[in-house]
């Protein structure tokens, strides 16, 4: 048909096809395609399937059919990533004489079926009426397929990937049901997968040839899709990154293996913390902390952390128990969120702040009980209340956060989003102190004398705990963020529409009206943000904003240094990862302050300020730019 024909026929008449123009059908889009179409008929008379493969090509089709599992995983249908290789349309009859890529296939198709995601995800690998037990080649069972693996090794052209898909296979069988004798064993597997896969990378990093693209043909599988616009898969045909992929893949698998050695603080802000992780290795932390008993042993270890007193499930057990049982389901609900996208998470995060209130209410009836059994015995006057506390709190600045990673703020409100921020580190900072001072001088004959803080950040423990130390460097940092974003705006060097300045209050309402749900000790308002934004309008008074920026950004460094060296002093396999990223933050933002600070004021109207967070997802970085230069090199 040419440009702008229409086809009328008894089943398809010309009111139909004007109308599936105006409802924009997709039969209009590929309904006339079907003779392209790919058929096994049409493979089989051109060649392209047979009993006989060269070992060059055994290995390309291989490759491609890893590859196109990771496709799969990030989203693509089945039937047009894995089953779009023609040997999968009767793998049966056209693999038995292929032992190694008939036992490859199996391995594979296995790893399909163990490849279990949360159903929330609509992703589901038995879509489109594919029947991987009916496409097994040789064998559905693991331990059948790993035997027939390793009856191929002598082929040393594809031993290497058939190992590897063994391992990988073996490792999500195990994962399947995680439990710490499974999750030892699955952490070694993708060990020796990682080892293989570097192996594979120096003997077949190639890209892949004629002969293999021509072995996958995705149009076999139109007539399985659902009725819709057409969508192309675009396969990776740089070896390097289809490798990078796989590695990144069995990293964020490796550290689900590792979940159950986390504390509970860790796994609520989120273990697998990769840009863009697949839905399977979110998926598979969710059936880890989701095994029974976990969430129970996380939170009792939490509350002893927040003193509450172990012999109180004894003591209190008529009381503690039903709050015990509403936490478990509500944490649970918790670390479900954390192993969702971003954007289900940012959305989903905004209707747990009733429920922590409740529980906030619950907390308080039961430290009354303890304090009523314990009395002077008790290490702190209110353990639970301050554990709900804590977590409800670290939701919030969870929330707020992720908006930054999603891109949903304007440069105009990132100043009221780092101030809001700052409140929430504020007051957790607040009662983590009280705690932790309290846990130091549990055991002391006589009251220790408090020490005096100027900060208002309470009563200070003598050796804080180097996640209490990130969470006071972090405060510090977002605090010399709305100093700093504050100054910019007040001088014009941030380039935001008028518009955006002009309905600060209303982005506030909208920003911050799901944390209302939960009483805080003082609810920040519109008007609190307003009076600590507000500038002098003399230009030599502004610039001790700059100052006072620059003394924040100063003390971060200083508590990250600290950080670093109980990081150091722990010895354990936490890295310095986000310290050291927080770090490159402060010195990007202490630079662009000497350069505002250089300036004199009637220069600044010739420059202008890039927020922008190129170190951290979380918090921005500011470039001083020349309006000029950018004008002339955007000509």
């Amino acid at each position: 048909m040419s440009l702008g024909e229409m086809v009328e026929s008894p089943n398809f008449r010309l009111y139909d096809a004007m109308s599936a123009i105006e409802i924009m059908d997709p039969k209009m889009d590929t309904g006339y395609k079907s003779q392209e179409d790919m058929t096994l008929e049409k493979a089989e008379e051109l060649g392209l399937v047979s009993d006989q493969v060269e070992p060059q090509l055994l290995v390309g089709l291989m490759d491609q059919l890893l590859m196109y599992y990771l496709l799969w995983l990030d989203g693509h249908t089945i039937v047009q990533t894995c089953f779009s290789c023609l040997y999968l349309q009767d793998a049966p009859r056209l693999l038995k004489p292929l032992p190694a890529l008939g036992s490859f296939v199996d391995a594979l198709l296995i790893a399909c079926q163990h490849a279990k995601v949360w159903d929330d995800e609509d992703f589901m690998p038995t879509m489109f009426n594919v029947d991987f037990q009916a496409s097994s080649v040789f064998s559905n069972d693991s331990a059948k397929v790993n035997e027939k693996i390793k009856a191929e090794r002598e082929k040393q052209d594809a031993a290497t990937a058939c190992r590897f898909i063994g391992r990988y296979m073996s490792a999500l069988v195990a994962l399947a049901k995680p439990k710490p004798s499974t999750l030892s064993s699955a952490k070694g597997l993708l060990a020796k997968c990682t080892q293989l896969l570097q192996k594979k990378m120096q003997d077949s990093a190639q890209p892949p040839s004629d002969a293999v693209k021509k072995r996958f043909d995705a149009s076999m599988n139109r007539k399985l899709l659902v009725p819709g616009p057409p969508r192309q898969v675009t396969p990776i045909e740089d070896p390097k990154v289809v490798f990078s992929m796989w590695a990144k893949h069995i990293h964020e698998l490796s550290v689900s293996c590792t979940l159950l050695s986390k504390p509970l603080g860790d796994l609520l802000d989120g273990v697998i913390k990769e840009e863009k992780s697949n839905v399977l290795s979110r998926s598979v932390a969710q059936l880890v902390v989701s095994e029974s008993g976990f969430v129970r042993e996380l939170m009792q270890e939490s509350l002893e952390v927040h003193l509450f007193p172990a012999e109180a499930a004894q003591h209190c057990k008529k009381q503690a128990e039903p709050f015990l049982q509403r936490c478990e389901s509500m944490f649970l609900h918790m670390l479900k969120l954390t192993h969702l996208n971003r954007a289900r998470r940012f959305r989903r995060l905004a209707h747990v702040f009733p429920d922590f209130n409740e529980l906030q209410h619950d907390a308080y009836r039961l430290d009354d009980t303890l304090k009523a059994t314990f009395g002077a015995n008790l290490k702190y006057s209110r353990p639970t209340w301050g554990f709900i506390m804590d977590h409800a709190l670290q939701a919030m600045i969870t929330k707020l956060l992720i908006g930054f990673q999603l891109d949903i703020y304007e440069e105009a409100e990132l100043h009221m989003i780092y101030w809001y921020v700052d409140y929430l580190c504020g007051l957790r900072i607040y009662y983590l102190n009280e705690i932790f001072f309290a846990k130091e001088n549990a055991g002391a004959k006589k009251k220790a004398v408090r020490p005096k803080d100027a900060s208002g950040k309470g009563n200070r423990p003598k050796n804080p705990p180097f996640s209490l130390l990130l969470l006071e460097a972090i405060q510090s940092m977002v605090r010399g963020l709305f100093r700093l974003l504050a100054y910019c705006l007040a001088e014009d060097l941030l380039l935001s529409p008028q518009s955006v300045r002009a309905g600060l209050a209303q982005r506030f309402v909208l920003r911050f009206r799901c944390l209302e749900t939960f009483r805080l000790p003082h609810l920040p308002s519109y008007h609190d943000f307003d009076q600590s934004a507000v500038l002098a309008e003399d230009p030599a008074e502004r610039r001790s904003v700059l100052s006072a920026a620059q003394s924040s950004f100063h003390e971060a460094s200083q508590l990250l240094e600290k950080v670093q060296a109980a990081l150091k002093e722990d010895g354990a396999e936490r890295g310095d990862d986000l310290p050291k990223a927080l770090r490159r933050v402060v010195v990007a933002n202490q630079l662009g302050i000497t350069q505002l600070n250089r300036l004199e004021h009637s220069e600044l109207s010739s420059k202008k300020v890039v927020a922008e967070a190129v170190h951290h997802p979380h918090f921005v970085s500011i470039q001083v730019l020349d309006k000029k230069k950018e004008a002339s090199n955007g000509s």
